[in-house]
């Protein structure tokens, strides 16, 4: 930074040298090339690569647009001449906006201008030359202040640039633009805060939602019945083969194209990587993949890449007990389990020796310390030491040789690795048997964690014939580590684990809990619980017939866990015991009529709030679409119109459903919003899993964003089905920062339905009233709030129909 500093202050120098001599009436086409060029192009260390000239929005054409990625400043130019004469005494750097308006009206029509144009394509910064002259403004403000009515940067002359260049530079060179310190110089650093939240209101917020005593029960058996008993081992291997269900199956409920669903890992190295690795779906229309069980005869580790919750630990359990079921019983094998197991120990290579060394003793009944065993392993060892330096002590001092005999034998089993190595290459031939290696679950660990079984599996691989290690990773880890970190060395090929149908999986996973809870699978070891299991047999029963009626809560499902299979099944779970859901009332209906239906809105209660009493953004799997970072009411709706424009960019025509960043900024810069607003829609989203970036980088305030974005389910059935029901609405006006005062007022802590109801019919009338902001922007093109909110007026009112009928029937 300090040459191109350097650099510009001489620039400027030579260009002040020449323009002494060149004063002139020049043309705005030739004090744009002579002058403004100069000043931008050399002095200011922009490139031409970072500038639009004449780009046109609507019918209006801007001189240049300067992009750092994204569109952030606007310079309009105009013809050489005076357009204005500061006042007589001292010269300042900042100006009030309102005295040069008022004072110079040529001045006053090019600022209008060029504000018009950043404030209709969301650029922060606007400028105003005449090649000798520069004015710099704030054209997008969040501090509640009209931008026109703030203040300016003058530099009055090219000498003036000079004796002021620091400034210059640190205002609007590229550097400069990019660290906002315009910005920083005209407003300071300090956001205005925005009004308090109605949670910020809330004592105790967010609360904690008790159980009564049989939602505890019911909380409890669910996941003993759904998740504890089918893993454990006397039903392991019944449960796989009743309740397995193929990865890669594409969902029938998602609202995103199937395109994008077969392409899940397509696009996981993105266009930066030019030697990215194979990667090969771990399944195919005939089972599992020929190319896996070749790979299995490589001497480099098998890495599973799924994302979490997507049934890698499921499709390594099948794939022993059920589908490759001979083959592994005919094998050593060894299954680590960082999930469960290793969660005190940070010494995970020592955690991954010993408990090989503890199966092999318990499950293949090898003592690797055993005297006999040790010494037969390495007899070849001990035949070199007897014809040593120590020979002649076997004669004459027994005692004394076979002391350094045990020594010996010692060193060889100290090094517990090169030990490990001998023994597994010893049984194996001994026994006739391949040894295969699973280290599971290091995607529930930290990425130095996920490194580290890598670098240990690849050695396991390369060093211990013959054992074939399969190692599972995050899609996320797997890529970073090939650029910069344990796999950088190496070309491994990758097998990657689509989720399975979200609905098949669930639909199982109740059946055969049923068996449990109805005693057609009979549990010894469970006793005293036979009561409560009828109720929960009664809960699954109506959650059965409820998916079977309606489709609403298997879409709900399916979008939202956006195929991570164990949290789909913890929101079934969490339903059965949830404090939020009248279980009583079910089972007592269930009992009178002999059905009930599940309604959405009930299941949805559960789902939004989990463990709380009120919604908490950060605890619950739910986003919120209207949340806004700075005093603009029209941003209450970005992330719809975010989230609308990636899924209408998604067709055929883009790679894999990604849609380029330049494009969305470009797109929602289009309606006005600022890029520091789109900075932290995307953000936001893409941490509520509402969208997905190429390569799995993760966006951050201050960093480039990742250069593609596309959208995924989660994202679509929020903006397309849950913004216009009820308990939604409900829900996230507590964490909705309430612009109008009015509004604020009106809207506050409510329990009893009606309040509720009320409530929500104000929260509807706010969002509309900011939505009419936007209009004549196009975004009711990309994202109808009109329509969403009708839809909501009528589940408002449908509710409030329901629940008065119910109040007059008792």
């Amino acid at each position: 930074m300090t040459n191109d500093f350097e650099t510009g202050r001489s620039k400027l120098e030579e260009l002040i040298q020449w323009y002494s001599s060149k004063q002139g009436n020049r043309n705005e086409a030739t004090t744009r090339l002579q002058l403004i060029d100069q000043i931008f192009f050399e002095c200011l260390g922009w490139s031409r690569d970072d500038v639009v000239l004449e780009e046109a929005h609507g019918k209006e054409y801007s001189d240049y647009a300067f992009s750092a990625p994204r569109r952030i400043l606007i310079v309009e130019a105009k013809r050489e001449g005076d357009y204005f004469e500061l006042p007589a005494g001292k010269i300042n750097l900042e100006y009030s906006l309102t005295s040069l308006l008022r004072d110079y009206p040529n001045l006053k029509a090019a600022i209008e201008q060029a504000a018009g144009y950043c404030q209709k394509r969301g650029v922060p910064f606007g400028v105003v030359t005449n090649g000798h002259q520069v004015v710099a403004f704030l054209a997008n403000r969040n501090d509640g202040l009209p931008p026109l009515e703030g203040k300016a940067l003058v530099f009055p002359s090219l000498d003036f640039m000079l004796a002021n260049f620091l400034l210059l530079w640190q205002s609007l060179s590229k550097p400069g633009i990019e660290q906002k310190n315009l910005q920083s110089k005209l407003v300071g650093d300090l956001q205005p805060a925005l009004p308090a939240r109605l949670s910020f209101t809330l004592p105790f917020y967010p609360g904690f939602k008790a159980r009564n005593i049989f939602q505890t029960d019911l909380q409890t058996l669910s996941e003993l019945v759904i998740e504890d008993l089918p893993s454990s081992g006397e039903l392991r291997k019944r449960f796989l083969e009743e309740c397995y269900s193929q990865s890669g199956a594409l969902s029938q409920y998602a609202v995103v194209s199937k395109s994008i669903l077969q392409t899940r890992y397509a696009a996981l190295f993105g266009q930066e990587t030019s030697n990215a690795p194979t990667t090969v779906p771990a399944v195919d229309k005939e089972g599992i993949s020929a190319e896996l069980l070749a790979e299995s005869l490589s001497r480099r580790p098998i890495i599973l890449i799924g994302d979490v919750g997507v049934g890698k630990t499921t499709f390594i359990r099948h794939l022993m007990i059920v589908e490759a079921a001979p083959l592994f019983e005919n094998a050593i094998t060894i299954y680590v389990d960082l999930g469960s197991q290793a969660t005190l120990t940070s010494d995970f290579r020592n955690f991954i020796l010993d408990e090989i060394e503890r199966q092999l003793r318990v499950n293949h009944a090898v003592d690797i310390k055993e005297r006999n065993f040790v010494r037969y392993l390495y007899r070849s060892d001990l035949e070199i030491f007897a014809r040593g330096i120590f020979s002649d002590l076997r004669d004459s001092n027994p005692d004394v040789y076979k002391v350094k005999e045990l020594e010996v034998l010692e060193e060889k089993i100290k090094n517990k690795e090169e030990h490990l190595k001998h023994v597994i290459n010893h049984v194996a031939k001994a026994r006739k048997k391949q040894v295969v290696m699973f280290i599971d679950n290091a995607d529930q660990r930290d990425e130095r964690t996920q490194q580290q079984a890598f670098l240990i599996s690849q050695e396991i691989a390369e060093r211990w014939h013959p054992v074939t290690v399969f190692v599972a990773l995050r899609p996320e880890t797997f890529h970073r580590s090939l650029q910069i970190g344990a796999l950088s060395g190496y070309h491994p090929k990758a097998f990657t684990i689509s989720p399975p149908r979200i609905d098949r999986v669930i639909e199982k996973r109740l059946r055969f809990a049923l068996k449990i809870t109805d005693g057609e699978i009979p549990l010894e070891s469970v006793t005293g619980i036979d009561v409560r299991l009828v109720n929960l047999s009664k809960i699954i029963n109506v959650f059965l017939r409820s998916l079977d009626y309606y489709d609403d809560i298997a879409e709900f499902i399916d979008n939202i866990a956006g195929g991570n299979v164990r949290l789909a099944l913890d929101l079934v779970k969490d339903f059965f015991g949830s404090g939020h859901v009248d279980t009583e009332k079910i089972i007592r209906i269930y009992d009178q009529d002999g059905r009930y239906i599940i309604p959405l809105h009930e299941f949805l209660r559960a789902v939004i709030y989990g463990d709380a009493v009120y919604y908490d953004p950060e605890q619950s799997p739910i986003a919120n679409l209207f949340d806004i970072s700075q005093l603009d009411p029209r941003e209450h709706f970005l992330l719809p119109v975010l989230i609308s424009v990636l899924g209408n960019l998604s067709g055929s025509e883009t790679e894999q459903g990604f849609v380029e960043t330049a494009v969305v900024y470009q797109r929602l810069q289009g309606l006005g919003f600022t890029p520091d607003q789109i900075d932290f829609a995307i953000i936001r989203g893409h941490r509520k899993k509402l969208i997905e970036t190429a390569a799995r980088r993760i966006p951050q305030r201050g960093q480039e964003m990742p250069s593609s974005l596309r959208v995924t389910t989660e994202g679509l059935y929020h903006i397309s089905r849950l913004c216009q029901f009820f308990p939604y609405i409900d829900a996230v006006v507590v964490d909705t920062p309430i612009l109008i005062s009015d509004f604020r007022a009106a809207i506050q802590d409510a329990h009893d339905i009606e309040m509720r109801l009320d409530r929500g019919k104000t929260f509807c009338r706010y969002l509309s009233e900011q939505w009419s902001l936007l209009s004549g922007t196009g975004a009711a093109t990309l994202f109808d709030w009109d329509t969403m909110s009708k839809e909501l007026d009528i589940d408002l009112e449908r509710i409030r129909r329901r629940y008065r009928e119910r109040r007059e029937r008792h």
